[in-house]
Protein backbone atom coordinates (compact mmCIF):
# COMPACT_ATOMS: atom_id res chain seq x y z
CA UNK A 1 0.00 0.00 0.00
CA UNK A 2 1.26 3.45 -1.01
CA UNK A 3 -0.12 6.81 0.13
CA UNK A 4 0.11 9.74 -2.30
CA UNK A 5 -0.80 13.14 -0.86
CA UNK A 6 -1.92 15.96 -3.13
CA UNK A 7 -2.75 13.17 -5.54
CA UNK A 8 -5.56 14.67 -7.58
CA UNK A 9 -3.50 17.03 -9.74
CA UNK A 10 -0.05 17.61 -11.13
CA UNK A 11 2.88 15.57 -9.82
CA UNK A 12 0.70 13.73 -7.30
CA UNK A 13 -1.73 12.52 -9.93
CA UNK A 14 1.13 11.50 -12.21
CA UNK A 15 2.61 9.50 -9.32
CA UNK A 16 -0.70 7.74 -8.71
CA UNK A 17 -0.98 6.84 -12.39
CA UNK A 18 2.63 5.63 -12.57
CA UNK A 19 2.33 3.45 -9.47
CA UNK A 20 -1.08 2.09 -10.45
CA UNK A 21 0.14 1.06 -13.88
CA UNK A 22 3.05 -0.69 -12.17
CA UNK A 23 0.53 -2.75 -10.22
CA UNK A 24 0.87 -1.09 -6.81
CA UNK A 25 -1.99 -0.61 -4.37
CA UNK A 26 -2.54 3.10 -3.74
CA UNK A 27 -4.51 5.44 -1.52
CA UNK A 28 -4.73 8.88 -3.08
CA UNK A 29 -5.66 11.84 -0.91
CA UNK A 30 -6.52 15.42 -1.78
CA UNK A 31 -9.28 17.99 -1.52
CA UNK A 32 -10.81 17.65 -4.98
CA UNK A 33 -13.40 14.97 -4.35
CA UNK A 34 -14.73 14.87 -7.92
CA UNK A 35 -11.30 14.28 -9.42
CA UNK A 36 -10.40 11.87 -6.63
CA UNK A 37 -13.48 9.77 -7.36
CA UNK A 38 -12.59 9.73 -11.05
CA UNK A 39 -9.02 8.58 -10.28
CA UNK A 40 -10.25 5.79 -8.02
CA UNK A 41 -12.72 4.67 -10.67
CA UNK A 42 -10.22 4.59 -13.53
CA UNK A 43 -6.94 3.43 -11.97
CA UNK A 44 -6.52 -0.20 -10.89
CA UNK A 45 -6.05 -0.98 -7.18
CA UNK A 46 -6.53 2.70 -6.32
CA UNK A 47 -8.69 4.22 -3.58
CA UNK A 48 -9.37 7.87 -2.76
CA UNK A 49 -9.99 9.53 0.58
CA UNK A 50 -10.57 13.28 0.77
CA UNK A 51 -8.67 15.23 3.37
CA UNK A 52 -6.89 18.44 4.27
CA UNK A 53 -3.17 17.93 4.95
CA UNK A 54 -3.13 20.91 7.29
CA UNK A 55 -5.62 19.10 9.57
CA UNK A 56 -3.95 16.54 11.89
CA UNK A 57 -7.22 14.66 12.38
CA UNK A 58 -7.58 14.19 8.62
CA UNK A 59 -4.00 12.92 8.43
CA UNK A 60 -4.61 10.34 11.16
CA UNK A 61 -7.82 9.24 9.44
CA UNK A 62 -6.09 8.83 6.07
CA UNK A 63 -3.13 6.88 7.45
CA UNK A 64 -5.44 4.67 9.52
CA UNK A 65 -7.48 3.85 6.41
CA UNK A 66 -4.33 3.06 4.43
CA UNK A 67 -3.13 0.71 7.17
CA UNK A 68 -6.47 -1.08 7.13
CA UNK A 69 -6.29 -1.52 3.36
CA UNK A 70 -2.67 -2.61 3.53
CA UNK A 71 -2.99 -5.08 6.39
CA UNK A 72 -0.94 -2.90 8.72
CA UNK A 73 1.93 -2.48 6.25
CA UNK A 74 2.88 0.44 4.04
CA UNK A 75 5.20 0.13 1.06
CA UNK A 76 5.56 3.85 0.53
CA UNK A 77 4.46 7.39 1.25
CA UNK A 78 4.76 10.25 -1.23
CA UNK A 79 4.50 13.54 0.65
CA UNK A 80 3.60 15.65 -2.36
CA UNK A 81 0.88 18.05 -1.15
CA UNK A 82 2.04 21.64 -1.30
CA UNK A 83 1.23 25.26 -1.94
CA UNK A 84 3.09 28.38 -2.98
CA UNK A 85 2.66 31.98 -1.97
CA UNK A 86 4.65 34.75 -3.64
CA UNK A 87 4.80 37.74 -1.32
CA UNK A 88 7.43 40.34 -0.45
CA UNK A 89 8.99 39.38 2.88
CA UNK A 90 8.05 42.62 4.67
CA UNK A 91 4.47 42.26 3.47
CA UNK A 92 4.10 38.66 4.67
CA UNK A 93 1.92 38.07 7.70
CA UNK A 94 2.44 35.43 10.37
CA UNK A 95 -0.69 33.75 9.05
CA UNK A 96 0.98 33.45 5.62
CA UNK A 97 4.01 31.81 7.22
CA UNK A 98 1.86 29.42 9.23
CA UNK A 99 -0.22 28.34 6.25
CA UNK A 100 2.73 27.70 3.92
CA UNK A 101 4.70 25.82 6.58
CA UNK A 102 1.62 23.82 7.65
CA UNK A 103 0.87 22.59 4.14
CA UNK A 104 4.42 22.09 2.88
CA UNK A 105 6.39 20.99 5.93
CA UNK A 106 4.18 20.14 8.91
CA UNK A 107 2.00 17.86 6.79
CA UNK A 108 5.06 15.83 5.73
CA UNK A 109 6.11 15.59 9.38
CA UNK A 110 2.67 14.44 10.53
CA UNK A 111 2.07 11.99 7.69
CA UNK A 112 5.49 10.46 8.22
CA UNK A 113 5.11 10.17 11.97
CA UNK A 114 1.66 8.56 11.67
CA UNK A 115 2.80 6.21 8.92
CA UNK A 116 6.11 5.09 10.45
CA UNK A 117 4.82 1.95 12.23
CA UNK A 118 3.31 0.71 8.97
CA UNK A 119 6.41 1.71 7.00
CA UNK A 120 8.68 -0.13 9.41
CA UNK A 121 6.45 -3.21 9.23
CA UNK A 122 6.50 -3.07 5.44
CA UNK A 123 10.18 -2.08 5.07
CA UNK A 124 8.84 0.82 3.06
CA UNK A 125 10.13 4.07 1.63
CA UNK A 126 9.20 7.75 1.85
CA UNK A 127 9.70 10.26 -0.94
CA UNK A 128 9.28 13.88 0.06
CA UNK A 129 8.56 16.32 -2.76
CA UNK A 130 10.58 19.44 -2.06
CA UNK A 131 11.59 21.93 -4.75
CA UNK A 132 14.62 23.63 -6.22
CA UNK A 133 13.40 26.48 -4.00
CA UNK A 134 14.43 24.31 -1.05
CA UNK A 135 18.02 24.35 -2.32
CA UNK A 136 18.38 27.91 -3.63
CA UNK A 137 16.55 31.11 -2.76
CA UNK A 138 14.16 32.97 -5.00
CA UNK A 139 13.06 36.57 -4.59
CA UNK A 140 9.50 36.85 -3.29
CA UNK A 141 9.37 33.21 -2.19
CA UNK A 142 11.04 33.33 1.23
CA UNK A 143 8.17 31.44 2.91
CA UNK A 144 8.02 28.77 0.22
CA UNK A 145 11.81 28.38 0.19
CA UNK A 146 11.90 27.99 3.97
CA UNK A 147 9.18 25.34 3.93
CA UNK A 148 10.83 23.30 1.18
CA UNK A 149 14.27 23.55 2.82
CA UNK A 150 12.68 22.20 6.01
CA UNK A 151 11.47 19.17 4.06
CA UNK A 152 15.01 18.47 2.83
CA UNK A 153 16.51 18.73 6.31
CA UNK A 154 13.89 16.40 7.75
CA UNK A 155 14.39 13.90 4.91
CA UNK A 156 18.10 13.54 5.51
CA UNK A 157 17.80 13.43 9.31
CA UNK A 158 15.18 10.66 9.11
CA UNK A 159 17.33 8.74 6.62
CA UNK A 160 19.95 8.53 9.37
CA UNK A 161 17.49 7.73 12.14
CA UNK A 162 15.43 5.05 10.39
CA UNK A 163 17.57 3.93 7.46
CA UNK A 164 17.81 0.32 8.64
CA UNK A 165 14.05 -0.08 8.18
CA UNK A 166 12.70 2.78 6.05
CA UNK A 167 14.38 4.71 3.25
CA UNK A 168 13.88 8.47 3.07
CA UNK A 169 14.63 10.41 -0.10
CA UNK A 170 13.55 13.69 -1.65
CA UNK A 171 13.04 15.09 -5.11
CA UNK A 172 13.41 18.75 -6.03
CA UNK A 173 11.35 19.58 -9.11
CA UNK A 174 12.11 22.73 -11.04
CA UNK A 175 9.76 24.39 -13.50
CA UNK A 176 7.09 21.74 -14.02
CA UNK A 177 3.95 22.28 -16.09
CA UNK A 178 1.40 21.88 -13.28
CA UNK A 179 -1.68 23.76 -12.09
CA UNK A 180 0.50 25.62 -9.56
CA UNK A 181 2.42 27.12 -12.51
CA UNK A 182 -0.76 28.01 -14.38
CA UNK A 183 -0.28 31.77 -14.07
CA UNK A 184 3.11 31.61 -15.75
CA UNK A 185 2.17 28.97 -18.30
CA UNK A 186 -0.54 31.30 -19.57
CA UNK A 187 1.85 34.24 -20.08
CA UNK A 188 4.06 33.71 -23.12
CA UNK A 189 6.72 36.27 -22.14
CA UNK A 190 7.03 35.08 -18.54
CA UNK A 191 7.27 31.48 -19.68
CA UNK A 192 9.89 32.34 -22.29
CA UNK A 193 12.06 34.09 -19.69
CA UNK A 194 11.94 31.05 -17.45
CA UNK A 195 12.68 28.65 -20.28
CA UNK A 196 15.82 30.64 -21.11
CA UNK A 197 17.14 29.77 -17.62
CA UNK A 198 16.75 26.04 -18.25
CA UNK A 199 19.45 24.24 -20.28
CA UNK A 200 16.82 21.74 -21.44
CA UNK A 201 14.96 24.70 -22.92
CA UNK A 202 11.50 23.73 -21.66
CA UNK A 203 9.32 23.09 -18.63
CA UNK A 204 9.29 19.55 -17.29
CA UNK A 205 6.20 17.37 -17.11
CA UNK A 206 4.61 15.85 -14.00
CA UNK A 207 5.22 12.42 -15.53
CA UNK A 208 8.97 13.03 -15.65
CA UNK A 209 9.00 13.75 -11.92
CA UNK A 210 6.72 10.79 -11.19
CA UNK A 211 9.13 8.41 -12.93
CA UNK A 212 11.92 9.48 -10.55
CA UNK A 213 9.64 9.13 -7.52
CA UNK A 214 8.49 5.71 -8.71
CA UNK A 215 12.09 4.58 -9.05
CA UNK A 216 12.94 5.80 -5.53
CA UNK A 217 10.03 3.75 -4.17
CA UNK A 218 11.09 0.62 -6.04
CA UNK A 219 13.43 -2.21 -5.13
CA UNK A 220 15.81 -0.90 -7.81
CA UNK A 221 16.61 1.96 -5.40
CA UNK A 222 16.96 -0.24 -2.31
CA UNK A 223 20.42 1.18 -1.50
CA UNK A 224 19.39 4.81 -2.07
CA UNK A 225 18.72 6.56 1.24
CA UNK A 226 19.04 10.21 2.19
CA UNK A 227 19.35 11.29 -1.44
CA UNK A 228 18.11 14.59 -2.85
CA UNK A 229 17.45 14.28 -6.57
CA UNK A 230 16.91 17.42 -8.61
CA UNK A 231 14.56 17.21 -11.58
CA UNK A 232 14.92 20.61 -13.23
CA UNK A 233 16.40 20.25 -16.69
CA UNK A 234 19.70 21.64 -15.38
CA UNK A 235 18.34 24.97 -14.14
CA UNK A 236 20.23 24.92 -10.82
CA UNK A 237 23.43 23.28 -12.13
CA UNK A 238 25.16 26.66 -12.05
CA UNK A 239 25.23 30.13 -13.56
CA UNK A 240 24.08 30.30 -17.14
CA UNK A 241 24.08 33.07 -19.70
CA UNK A 242 20.57 33.21 -21.15
CA UNK A 243 20.51 32.71 -24.91
CA UNK A 244 17.70 33.61 -27.22
CA UNK A 245 16.43 30.55 -29.09
CA UNK A 246 17.73 30.26 -32.63
CA UNK A 247 15.13 30.93 -35.32
CA UNK A 248 13.95 27.85 -37.19
CA UNK A 249 15.90 27.12 -40.35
Amino acid sequence: MHIVTGGTHGIGRACAEFLAHRGEQILVTGRDQAVGAEIAATLPRTSFLAGDVSNPEDIRRIVSHALELGGGRLAGVVNNAGMSRRVAFLEAEVTDWDQVLDVNARSAFLFTRCALPGLIAGKGAVVNVSSIAGKVGEEGLALYCASKAAVLGMTQALALEFGADVRFNAVCPGQIATRMMGGILGQDEARRRLELRIPAGRFGTPEEVAEVIGWLLSAAARYVNGAVITVDGGETAGLRTPREPEPPS
